[in-house]
């Protein structure tokens, strides 16, 4: 699960919060635009090439309050698989509220992202809402906004779900968007297992997509003590918010050769790129995770590229 951190607070008790407005005019630039899930899918085959355009509409109802047009496409398909109205509101604690619409007639809308005056006939009042989707967006540092909808609420039937759950993160590098279905009993239905879908601007030179294989081997000397420093890097959010996550872990199944210590550890991590796991290895938080192991084990690290696969 991704942390929500509110960082803003209220102005001076019995005063009005100060230009509420403000967060969205920080968060907007980062949002609108046109975004693809290309690079991702390159590099990992369980998730597909997704395209999102996302267009700002109705610019001048009120400036504490924002409407997006989002599109979303699979390749090749005759439709896009989403269409919806976001309106974003300003909350006074600093937080944006997105409540989500669908369109009537939404066929009529397609490719409206490019002219956002086609929606100039189109009312607040004509679009029908999707209850219990809203979204609560909070500031989680400099230019880095997370979100995401609350409990079960979000009604969905999709391949027999009975409702859906959606988290997000949104920098000025990237968009994640995790959306999962779930049976009345919890079980996952539909979505990704491993994380979010990660976009990048579309037409963006220079993108994380060289992914790297990070091999940890670690002699643990005080299994117990280290389990203080296991937790505190699961609950750190590290590998996701770095685009990394765990590909395999001891204990191994077999040993085929050698006589590995009792003490041994060893994990492999995939990264998109060799930046991104820098950015997690060099982060100024895992430098005081890292310190719950000092004294109790030895860890050799390795990064390594990923071999291209065949075609």
């Amino acid at each position: 699960m991704l942390k929500l951190l509110v960082l803003l607070s209220l102005a001076v008790a019995g005063s009005v919060a100060a230009a509420p407005s403000g967060v969205l005019d920080d968060y907007l630039p980062l949002q609108i635009g046109s975004f693809t899930s290309a690079a991702q899918a390159k590099q990992d085959a369980r998730y597909d090439e997704v395209t999102w355009h996302i267009a700002e509409i109705w610019r001048e109802v009120d400036a504490d309050e924002r409407w997006l047009y989002t599109e979303s496409w699979m390749p090749g398909a005759a439709a896009p698989y989403m269409q919806r109205i976001s309106r974003l509101r300003a909350e006074p604690d600093g937080t944006i509220l997105a409540r989500r619409y669908t369109l009537p007639e939404a066929a009529r809308y397609v490719g409206a992202w490019q002219d956002p005056r086609a929606f100039d006939s189109l009312q607040p009042e004509q679009l029908i809402e999707l209850a219990g989707c809203d979204a609560t967006i909070t500031r989680a540092g400099a230019g880095r906004f997370e979100g995401g909808t609350t409990g079960n609420r979000c009604r969905n039937t999709y391949k027999g779900a009975t409702y859906a759950i959606s988290q997000s993160v949104l920098t000025a590098d990237e968009m994640v968007n995790w959306d999962r279905g779930f049976s009345a009993t919890g079980d996952l239905v539909w979505g990704p297992v491993a994380g979010g879908y990660r976009f990048r601007r579309a037409g963006e030179a220079g993108a994380c997509v060289e992914p790297v294989r990070m091999l940890v081997f670690g002699e643990i000397r005080d299994r117990k003590a280290f389990g203080a420093y296991a937790r505190a890097l699961a609950e750190s959010g590290l590998y996701p918010k770095n685009g990394g996550y765990y590909e395999a872990m001891s204990p191994a199944l077999e040993v085929f050769e050698g006589s590995p210590p009792p003490g041994r550890g060893v994990i492999i991590a995939r990264f998109p790129c060799l930046e991104a796991a820098q950015r997690f290895w060099n982060s100024a938080e895992y430098a005081e995770i890292r310190k719950l192991r000092e004294g109790i084990a030895e860890f050799e690290v390795l990064v390594l590229p990923v071999p291209q696969g065949p075609k």
